[in-house]
């Protein structure tokens, strides 16, 4: 294995560069060789990162560029299991500066983090400098290449001290432990897999869709798929049938679930089911009859009137659905069935007041702005959320990967995904040019609502909303 650290320019791989590599070969437990350079990363490294790890742009105006060490970097590297802190991150840099280089690179990773936490689950925190701090490892020159190398090998070296062998070579299995792929799947299709927010599609032989999935890392949930124990029976038939995989990357899970859902609504692959494009739902309705008191009702949604739907109560896949959710709020409120819909007569009291079940709004026996409280406190519950904006709204979503420093703009209106706009276009001329239908969602609703509140949004940094200032009103006469 070989142990390895870089330090970068940044945190995006796509965008930032290396400016130093240290590296330490370990063969059969022994140390057999060292190795370190500075990368002059043809561009001004930031202040902030000079002040971290000390290099600036003097250090590295002579040293060689990545393209000049890459051959033989590539030579040492081969075959080898890369051990890094953070693991991710640095394989992700090594792939993208071999990639301008014009090598493909991959490699099995170990890191050490994870082994951190399988190995000492009792601790809480499992950053370098938590481990550093935990096990008072001396290092001389904290966030250069090779000192924070040196920083891991003695790490190491107190793990194999303190912890069972037999738990320490259970540990690296595990985390080193490659699925067992479809034999008719290409090798280099997998290798290709980015680490990023996406969503992927599985395709049999004859090109036809099996499967949509989506994941904040592609290639890591692609492989979870081809676990050798085939825990459920879909998952073995897809091994079996797949033979092509597609992807498309999307900068954070936000624009990954929102793709997903539509995709899977537009194409229904074979083992899809969950998401399947629903075309009734049903509500529960509160009106005021003329002798005040408030009737529920179950009905069918408008599906082609969002703002309606929003200011009803309750969204349920089916007409049974809604009266049991019904039912259980009379029981519980004590609600008049006869006012809820359940009993049919036009007049008089229900049967459940001769039973003290009612508390008698449906013969006058309790006023009715008692009742009505009572009412409201039982569907407060399932109020759905009003539109809170008085127009439409664009999404700007930015990356939260570090392979990517990409911004895609989503163009929403009353809980219905209008789909991505380009920056530069005028997205009113998209409302008044739309094409086709709109119809209201309730996957897409819930994933707006996850997002988008305002009690949500303030956990999802990477999302701007601008509100419309002029809109022209959307249609939405059926389905699309």
């Amino acid at each position: 294995m070989i142990l390895l650290d870089c330090e970068t320019t940044g945190g995006r791989a796509s965008h930032d560069r290396i400016t130093e590599i240290g590296l330490i070969e370990v063969i059969d437990g022994e140390v057999k060789d060292k190795w370190q350079s500075l990368i002059n990363p043809q561009r001004p490294i930031p202040p902030w990162i000079i002040k971290i790890t000390g290099i600036d742009d003097a250090m590295v105006i002579d040293s060689p560029t990545f393209d000049e060490i890459a051959s033989e970097l590539y030579e040492r590297l081969q075959g080898t299991i890369l051990v890094a802190h953070n693991a991710r991150f640095d394989y992700s840099f090594l792939k993208q500066e071999f990639k301008r280089a014009g090598y493909d690179y991959s490699a099995k990773t170990l890191c050490s983090v994870k082994l951190s936490r399988r190995v000492y689950p009792q601790h809480q925190g499992h950053s370098l400098d938590k481990i550093i701090q935990r096990h008072q490892i001396a290092i001389p020159d904290r966030h250069r290449a090779m000192a924070d190398t040196d920083a891991i090998l003695s790490y190491f070296t107190i793990i194999q001290q303190q912890v069972d062998e037999a738990l320490i070579q259970q540990s690296i299995a595990e985390i080193l432990k490659r699925p067992s792929l479809p034999s008719h799947l290409d090798n280099q299709l997998i290798q290709k897999l980015p680490e990023s927010p996406g969503v992927y599609q599985f395709y049999d032989e004859s090109g036809a869709l099996l499967y949509i999935g989506k994941s904040v890392n592609i290639r890591e949930r692609v492989l979870s798929h081809f676990s050798a124990d085939h825990r459920h029976h879909k998952e073995l038939d897809i091994s079996q049938q797949l033979h092509h995989i597609d992807w498309i990357e999307t900068p954070s899970d936000f624009g990954a679930q929102l793709l997903e859902n539509s995709y899977i609504k537009q194409t229904s692959p074979r083992y899809n089911r969950r998401q399947t494009k629903i075309k009734k739902l049903y509500q529960i309705s509160r009106t005021i009859n003329k002798e005040g008191y408030a009737e529920l009702d179950v009905i069918l949604a408008d599906m082609t009137a969002a703002s309606d739907i929003t200011s009803k109560y309750g969204l349920f896949r089916s007409k049974k659905q809604a009266q049991t959710k019904l039912l259980a709020l009379i029981m519980q409120y004590k609600l008049c069935q006869r006012l809820c819909h359940i009993e049919k007569k036009s007049s008089g009291s229900c049967f459940a007041y001769q039973l003290k079940k009612c508390l008698g709004a449906c013969c006058a026996k309790e006023p009715a702005q008692r009742y009505n409280l009572r009412v409201d406190m039982a569907l407060s519950h399932i109020k759905n959320q009003q539109w809170p904006w008085s127009t439409a709204i664009i999404v700007a979503e930015q990356s939260t990967s570090t392979q990517s420093d990409v911004t895609h703009y989503h163009l929403i209106d009353q809980w219905c995904y209008l789909g991505q706009v380009d920056k530069q276009s005028e997205p009113q001329t998209y409302l008044t040019n739309q094409q086709g239908p709109i119809f209201f969602d309730i996957d897409t609703y819930k994933i707006l609502l996850r997002f988008l509140t305002p009690a949500k949004a303030a956990n999802f940094p990477y999302l701007t909303i601008h509100p419309l200032e002029h809109q022209s009103p959307i249609i939405m006469d059926g389905w699309g």
